[in-house]
C-alpha cells in the first residue's frame, strides 16, 4: 500500500486505519509549499516538514506492518509517480488536511484503487491546489493574475504610503 500524507494528519488515525492491514506500506509525504514558502522560495523548510510528516507516519505504523517513508515532490501526483516506479503498490491511501478532492481523481489515473483517510478536505486544501498548479507551471492564467495582483497591491501601498508621508509633513508644517 502507498500512503500519501499531504499535510498534517493524526498518527493515531493512520495507526487505526492500517492496523492489521497491508503487508508493506510506503509513506510518501509530498512537500507542501504554503503561500509564504512559495513566495519566499523557502522550499527547503517545507521539504524538511515533509520528511518529519513521513517519519511520524512511519513511527505510527511501527510494529504493525513493515513501513518506510520518503519525502516527495511538491506535486503529490508526481510524488506518487516517482514512488510507484520503485514500489509496487496495490492501493493508494490519501491522508492529510491539504489533500484536495481533485487529487483523488488525478491519482485514479494510475489504475489503482484510491481511498481517503480522515475527513474531507478543508478550504486550505484549495489554496494548496492553486499553489501546486502555480509552482508546477500548469496554470499560466493564475500566474499572470498573481503577478498583476502583486503589482497592483504594491502600487496601492506606495500611493497610500506617499499620502501618509504628505499628511505627516503637512502636520509638522514642513509642506
Amino acid at each position: 500500500m502507498l500512503l500519501l500524507v499531504v499535510g498534517d494528519t493524526s498518527p493515531e488515525t493512520i495507526r487505526q486505519a492500517l492496523a492489521g492491514g497491508p503487508w508493506r506500506v510506503l509513506v510518501v509525504a509530498p512537500t507542501v509549499v504554503g503561500p509564504l514558502d512559495w513566495l519566499s522560495n523557502a522550499e527547503e523548510g517545507a521539504r524538511l516538514r515533509a520528511e518529519v510528516r513521513g517519519l511520524e507516519a512511519e513511527r505510527a505504523l511501527e510494529g504493525l506492518v513493515p513501513v518506510t517513508s520518503v519525502a516527495g515532490d511538491v506535486d503529490p501526483v508526481q510524488a506518487v509517480a516517482d514512488a510507484l516506479a520503485e514500489f509496487p503498490a496495490t492501493e493508494i491511501l490519501v491522508a492529510g488536511a491539504s489533500a484536495d478532492l481533485d487529487l483523488e481523481g488525478a491519482l485514479a489515473a494510475f489504475g489503482l484503487p484510491v481511498r481517503r483517510l480522515g475527513p474531507p478536505p478543508r478550504a486550505r486544501a484549495r489554496v494548496n491546489l492553486h499553489i501546486r498548479k502555480l509552482s508546477g507551471g500548469r496554470d499560466p492564467g493564475a500566474l499572470f493574475a498573481l503577478i498583476l495582483g502583486m503589482n497592483v497591491a504594491l502600487m496601492v501601498a506606495a500611493i497610500l504610503l506617499s499620502l501618509f508621508a504628505l499628511f505627516v509633513l503637512w502636520l509638522v508644517g514642513a509642506y
